[in-house]
């Protein structure tokens, strides 16, 4: 399918805190702590130094990123380290959910790709926006987050129609403000989104 020329309608989700109940970033982490700690902790301490380095300005978010989870890339065969922290994580996907769930959904993650795409995969999702790395663990262009998001969409689906939208951030209210009809998620609820919606996640 050449998604440049849909002209239909699309339903974007937001991933961690949306349709996953918690940050697939921060339970990768503590997977590896379980089944590779010495290479996760290693990769911990050296995003705790580059994050002080970031909140001074002097390196981007995607150089901390990049360090937290560096250690995936230090696993002699991540991709099965990958493919077993997602069926293992299958669980944490919402019900609501798989009852909406429709043909023309698009999941679009500050993730990385590496999983959300397993998960899109495992639930018949074909449409993917995440961050992209190389084989070693560097992000591709840039964290897919806010603006950028945005961006990926407008991108991949210029002629589609955003039927609906939903997200548990305030970081995404450019892209539920583009939909016909947005819901803001708290936890498993799905609530009608108005401008000037008080999120409990903004970031």
């Amino acid at each position: 399918m050449n998604t440049s020329n849909y002209e239909g309608n699309i339903c974007v989700y937001d991933f961690d805190g949306t349709i996953y109940d918690g940050d697939s970033c921060k339970d990768i982490v503590k997977y590896g702590l379980k089944k590779h700690p010495f290479l996760t902790l290693k990769a911990l301490k050296k995003a705790k130094k580059l994050n002080k380095e970031y909140e001074a300005g002097l390196v981007p978010f995607e150089k901390v990123k990049e360090a937290l989870l560096s250690f995936i890339f230090e696993i002699r065969n991540y991709p099965k380290f990958i493919n077993k922290f997602v069926s293992s994580h299958m669980k944490k996907i919402k019900p609501f959910y798989n009852a909406r769930k429709t043909q023309n959904d698009l999941i679009a993650s500050a993730s990385y790709e590496l999983w959300i795409s397993l998960f899109a995969r495992n639930l018949g999702v074909k449409h993917v926006i995440a961050t992209r790395t190389d084989s070693d663990g560097h992000i591709l262009d840039r964290n897919c987050k806010g603006a950028e998001k945005v961006r990926k969409i407008q991108q991949l689906f210029p002629k589609a129609t955003i039927a609906c939208s939903y997200s548990d951030s305030s970081v995404d209210i450019p892209i539920l403000e583009m939909a016909n009809v947005a819901y803001v998620v708290e936890g498993n609820k799905l609530i009608t989104y108005k401008r000037g919606y008080q999120f409990k996640n903004n970031k």
